[in-house]
């Protein structure tokens, strides 16, 4: 089979520190062959198996690689103390060569929650760490003014609805968060008829969030109608703004 060739290409390539040449790669080999010989005019001693060369001023020796090498003699390396290397690089070394041990240096006193987030967020809660806790305070908020209540359908009848199933572990950790609500006396005991089951949803750092189906209450609770804002004042009301809040941020829903 027979190709037809149109175009071509040259190839650099180097010798030491000082030799230098661009090869046309259409009649010679990717080793030196005899049309660079040609062309350099390099001279071969066969008893010595040496080729040399005249170069910008210089007489350059090609030497025959020593015994049991595939490379010509270099100087030995120098081992830095600090080795810089490419993910790719390191999974190399560590499939050719002996087992690796990695020292990870982190900063003290440094949230590892926060080297997730661009540097301006986590510099921004790091400042207000006062009023941004990474727990939640052991007590309710004040009372206010504003009081709320569920009112529900006149003659309904509260649910009592059986928990969800949970595995051993489950349980467990189910057990854990409330004991924690409790000890904090962000909940307390109650004796009301009405129950509904709780279960745990996961979340993004390998915990568990509680979560409680409400909506066999939620049937039997009076909505309160009120308007619905228009899309395009709320847009006209956000305008210059520039730090937000999100419902339920701390619980990480959704």
């Amino acid at each position: 089979m027979e190709f037809m060739v149109t175009e071509s290409c040259r190839v650099s390539f180097s010798i030491g520190k000082h030799y230098k040449c661009k090869v046309l790669c259409d009649v010679c080999h990717l080793i030196l062959g005899r049309p660079w010989q040609f062309d350099v005019g390099v001279h071969y001693d066969g008893r010595a198996n040496v080729y040399s060369l005249d170069w910008k001023g210089r007489r350059l020796r090609l030497l025959p690689s020593a015994a049991g090498t595939s490379s010509p003699s270099k100087e030995p390396a120098k081992h830095a103390a600090i080795h810089l290397v490419a993910g790719t690089k390191l999974v190399q070394e560590w499939r050719e060569h002996a087992p690796m041990f990695a020292l990870v240096i982190t900063e003290p006193n440094q949230d590892s929650e926060l080297l997730d987030l661009p540097s301006d967020v986590a510099e921004f809660l790091d400042q207000y760490r006062d009023i941004i806790p990474k727990e939640l305070p052991a007590e309710l908020p004040p009372l206010r003014k504003i009081q709320h209540q569920i009112d529900f359908i006149p003659g309904a009848t509260l649910p009592n609805l059986p928990h969800y199933r949970l595995n051993p572990k489950e349980q467990v950790i189910l057990q854990e968060l409330i004991d924690d609500l409790l000890r904090k006396q962000l909940i307390q005991a109650s004796l009301s008829p009405c129950a509904v089951p709780a279960l745990l949803v996961p979340k993004k750092y390998s915990t568990w969030r509680m979560c409680i189906d409400s909506r066999a209450v939620n049937k039997i609770s009076i909505k309160y109608r009120f308007p619905m804002p228009r899309i395009d004042e709320l847009l006209d009301q956000l305008t210059g703004s520039a730090v937000f809040s999100k419902l339920d941020l701390r619980s990480v829903y959704h």
